[in-house]
């Protein structure tokens, strides 16, 4: 069984089929057509999608996509103001009119964090939550090995939580962390890459306020963790590329960051779902939907 999967973002869209073990067995990228609204981005997913249904015999349409997703009703409800005119597109409507498939679609980050449990580091896990960390900090809670959206669709928008008055990803994501290198005396615009560097060689500027990085991005872990109590914890985002050096700072950090009664409760993990992960969740979603029959379930 094959299915027709899409990772919508902002800048780019990631397509291809997904089989259902959750194997890749095509990907590809296109820009996502930001100027053409939102329905000029669903007539672009129609023109991708068709001349894959024959060819693969696709049973069905599986999107990941940024914005707040009514999963339900497969609408756009809002924060996506990347491609004006998006908020408020009847996704699943649309594209089943058009392409005679049933479809399936949710947030990206709800999709993260599906996969994950499907074919990642969370496999065999049924409470986690996946924290994306890259321009801004978000994610998805998994409660009973089901995908928890909240009331509108809204939940793991924890981002915007305020520690000590400041809003969370305004510091603790990779842009905040760049921002506060680049205001460093005498320092050019860094990218995440070169910060590390020059912490790995001992600068004690840069040290510092990677330290400082690190204990606002554990504040808020703890804060999750007091909050949902999750078994294992999934970072994910280009940070991890560092691995085992990034865990384990991160570790240290979270320690000194909870509860001693706290302290090791939640196992704390990088994503390893790879790159296609929004594709693979979307398919894992539509499958929860429908099935391997393609029948509502």
């Amino acid at each position: 069984m094959n299915l027709i999967a899409f990772d919508i973002g902002g800048t780019q869209i990631k397509y291809g089929i997904v089989n259902a073990d959750g194997e890749v067995l095509l990907a590809q990228l296109c820009d996502t057509p930001k100027l053409a609204g939102g329905a000029g981005l669903i007539q672009r997913l129609i023109e991708l999608a068709t001349p894959l249904i024959s060819k693969y015999a696709a049973q069905g349409i599986a999107i990941s996509s940024f914005g707040l997703i009514d999963a339900k009703a497969g609408v756009v409800l809002g924060a996506a103001e990347a491609v004006e005119g998006y908020a408020g597109t009847q996704v699943k409507v649309a594209l089943e009119a058009a392409l005679k498939l049933p479809v399936a679609i949710d947030n990206d980050v709800n999709c993260v964090a599906i996969a994950e449990g499907w074919r990642g580091a969370a496999q065999g896990i049924s409470n986690y939550i996946a924290v994306a960390i890259g321009t801004g900090i978000g994610g998805g809670v998994v409660i009973n090995n089901q995908i928890y959206r909240g009331h509108r669709a809204a939940a793991g928008e924890w981002g915007y939580m305020q520690i000590d008055g400041l809003v969370w990803e305004d510091y603790a994501s990779m842009r905040g962390l760049q921002q506060a290198a680049s205001h460093l005396a005498g320092t050019e615009p860094l990218d995440g890459r070169a910060i590390f560097a020059l912490y790995d060689q001992g600068d004690a500027a840069i040290a510092a306020v990677v330290d400082n990085w690190f204990k606002l991005l554990a504040t808020g872990l703890a804060n999750l963790i007091y909050a949902i109590n999750p078994e294992r914890l999934v970072i994910g985002g280009g940070i991890t590329a560092r691995g085992e050096a990034f865990l384990h700072q991160l570790q240290q950090a979270v320690d000194a960051a909870v509860l001693p009664d706290f302290k090791n409760m939640t196992e704390i993990v990088l994503a390893s779902a790879g790159n296609h992960a929004g594709m693979i969740g979307a398919s894992k979603n539509w499958l929860n939907c429908y099935g391997t029959n393609g029948t509502a379930v």
